[in-house]
């Protein structure tokens, strides 16, 4: 990735919103879990191996967020994480393209409903929902801490 966009990704993640940032995540999540798809669907299941670690790492994180503060909302999304996790894990050990899909479905339903809260609580913050970790992504600047995990693809 050039530096300029690498720059720019830094600051987007820097100043975002707690909300921003999950839904960044989320999308993250998507766009390696489409890359894999192709892959398998293609018969190249090598391939979207990597892909498939990218999504577990970034549902990994997701679910790491929202264990991070008690509350019922969490408790049925960290639910919801863990079957998604599951369901990649199944289509990482068995090539399986429908168990994928399933997962695209609900991260594609998990984006809308954040893209909600994102226009909801806009550039304030205003929110106590589910912070991800500061660190769920990777950046240039070593002081910020890195968990590995970047949504570049």
């Amino acid at each position: 990735m050039a530096p300029q966009n690498s720059q720019y990704l830094e600051s987007k993640v820097l100043t975002a919103t707690p909300q921003r940032l999950h839904l960044m995540l989320i999308e993250g999540a998507i766009r390696f879990g489409r890359q894999a798809e192709m892959e398998l669907s293609a018969g190249r299941p090598i391939n979207a191996t990597a892909p498939l670690m990218r999504v577990l790492d970034i549902v990994g994180e997701m679910l790491a967020g929202v264990r991070q503060t008690k509350s019922d909302l969490n408790d049925k999304l960290a639910s919801v994480y863990w079957f998604i996790f599951r369901r990649v894990s199944e289509a990482t050990l068995e090539h399986d393209v429908a168990a994928l899909a399933e997962v695209l479905q609900l991260l594609e339903f998990e984006r809308e409903t954040w893209q909600k809260v994102c226009e909801k609580f806009g550039a304030s913050g205003g929110s106590s929902m589910v912070p991800p970790p500061s660190h769920a992504f990777n950046t240039v600047n070593s002081s910020v801490p890195s968990s590995g995990i970047s949504l570049q693809a």
